[in-house]
């Protein structure tokens, strides 16, 4: 009885002071996010009847306002019509974990500057094109973790992700 009673105690002592497995934190700096983003550009969206492409893409964290801002060029065509412009598109990070990607959810086009385009346009597309300033876009994909295939690396689908002044946090 007193061997069994110490090794119950034993057990407990075990099972309580087991050291627990801790989170494992990634910290992406802004040139290693570019990096990374530039796996899922160029990216095709369609609003308000325009086709917009974006291509070449760079990123921004913002962590006081816990926004990405990505900078792109975009291409607009409508009805054969093509425009060239850069824009600037921010919002905030959400991941979505059954597709693993991690997205520029509710993005609002900020800035938008026409380029010099060498074929004729029409003021139409023009200005439908700067009237999108300020208006929310579809989402924007940042990263898929499937495609950068980290599970090789042991790394597992993330449980927190967040902005801050060193880079993207991922906690794993």
């Amino acid at each position: 009885m007193k061997y069994l009673c110490r090794f119950w105690i034993c057990l407990f002592t075990l099972l309580v002071g087991m050291p627990v497995a801790h989170a494992f934190t990634i910290t992406f700096s802004e040139s290693q996010l570019n990096t990374m983003v530039t796996a899922v550009f160029p990216q095709q969206r369609t609003f308000d009847d325009v086709v917009f492409t974006f291509s070449d893409p760079f990123v921004e964290l913002d962590p006081l306002e816990d926004e990405v801002n990505v900078k792109v060029t975009v291409l607009a065509e409508q009805n054969g019509q093509r425009l060239q412009a850069k824009a600037e598109i921010s919002g905030r990070i959400a991941y979505h974990h059954q597709l693993a990607q991690l997205r520029l959810i509710e993005p609002r086009l900020d800035k938008l500057k026409v380029l010099d385009n060498q074929a004729v346009v029409s003021d139409s597309l023009v200005n439908g094109i700067k009237r999108l300033e300020g208006k929310r876009v579809p989402v924007i994909l940042l990263l898929d973790f499937d495609d950068l295939d980290m599970a090789a690396f042991g790394i597992q689908k993330p449980k927190r992700i967040d902005i801050t002044s060193q880079g993207l946090r991922i906690e794993i």
